[in-house]
């Protein structure tokens, strides 16, 4: 995947840290992220449809214009629900976009804004940009959702406080819950009422692990509670799990691992009135995929120290695909439950006549 290290793509990959290290929110201003479809927060619609979705920014503590230094917000959606429309986005001046797929499913539309002249004077509601999306599935419900949305105060150290309002499609009031075990024992998925609970299954097992739960993210930041969450469209949940050793034979105790190591990088640029702007980042590493003549695979971004999901099987005429390996060479191959990202990467698919 082309990656151009612009500014702007910087303050997309703001996004990423926000779920890990929050920002201090400043109080001098608040402001309210709202996706909508036809000025719903909720819409039905049929398999083939294609709606319309704005994005607009709302200062909340005023109604007088002020200077706009950098603001982002990630549209998460699911590319089994939703496809993106090609050619549909219609954006503000200034206003940066990119849609990449995501290593935990799904992809995001990230838009930006960044000032390089000391800022900006907005209006106090902004349309941000409009997009189209066409709707894929036959069944159930999905929501386009604002993540890590940020608007930063002047010398880019704070961001103001912000709430966000999502929007959702409903094609039926059946949706598709599934339950990804990640190594563990299968565990069927199930069809549950919109609105309704998810009656919890029988634990996975996975020999040499303990069962932590089921979590709403690949990355196990969020435990789902089945006692008082509720499903809000077709959704995947993933199990959680402990590597188990024993210090003492038999005493049953459990080491885990230490979680990724995250650092901030800040970027100083000059602007015409000396403005410095410091940008924060998560470490997230790019994996391309190399066919050697197969079917294209597109890059996915990885959070350095994890593991990444296992990718369809790429398709070449004559050949049976014989998995993916770390050189080009195809001598050691990727196992994608245990081996782990660590910096940019290819892997290489091998191939069998």
């Amino acid at each position: 995947m082309k990656r151009t290290w612009t500014v702007f793509l910087l303050l997309c990959l703001l996004a990423s840290l926000l779920s890990a290290t929050a920002l201090a929110a400043d109080n001098g201003r608040s402001y309210d992220f709202d996706l909508t479809v036809n000025g719903e927060h909720e819409v039905q619609a049929k398999p083939g449809d294609v709606l319309t979705v704005t994005l607009t920014l709302r200062r909340t503590d005023d109604d007088a214009a002020a200077e706009m230094y950098a603001m982002q917000d990630e549209i998460g959606y699911d590319d089994t629900f939703f496809e993106l429309v090609e050619g549909s986005l219609l954006l503000s001046d200034g206003i940066e976009t990119t849609d990449i797929a995501l290593q935990s499913g799904g992809r995001a539309l990230y838009m930006n804004f960044l000032s390089l002249s000391g800022g900006e004077s907005w209006n106090p509601e902004v349309l941000v940009g409009s997009f189209q999306m066409k709707v894929l599935a036959g069944s159930g419900a999905s929501t386009l959702k604002n993540e890590n949305c940020l608007v930063s105060v002047q010398d880019g150290a704070d961001s103001y406080v912000t709430t966000a309002q999502d929007v959702t499609v409903v094609v039926s009031t059946d949706c598709t819950v599934q339950f990804e075990s990640n190594g563990g024992s299968e565990v069927p998925a199930q069809t549950v009422h919109y609105g309704d609970a998810i009656q919890k299954p029988a634990d996975p097992t996975r020999e040499g692990y303990r069962f932590k739960g089921w979590y709403r993210d690949l990355n196990q930041t969020s435990l789902w509670n089945f006692g008082t969450d509720t499903v809000t469209g077709n959704m995947t949940l993933y199990a959680g799990w402990a590597k188990t050793v024993s210090t003492q034979p038999g005493d049953g105790s459990v080491k885990t691992g230490s979680g990724p190591a995250w650092w901030i990088p800040s970027l100083i640029f000059a602007a015409l009135l000396a403005l410095v702007l410091l940008l924060w980042s998560r470490q997230k590493k790019t994996v391309d995929f190399s066919t050697d003549g197969g079917t294209e695979m597109e890059s996915v971004l990885v959070r350095k120290g994890k593991t990444m999901r296992q990718p369809r099987d790429p398709e070449k005429t004559g050949c049976t695909f014989g998995g993916w390996y770390r050189d080009a060479a195809c001598t050691t191959p990727w196992n994608f439950k245990e081996d782990t990202v660590r910096k940019d990467m290819t892997l290489y698919a091998k191939w069998c006549r």
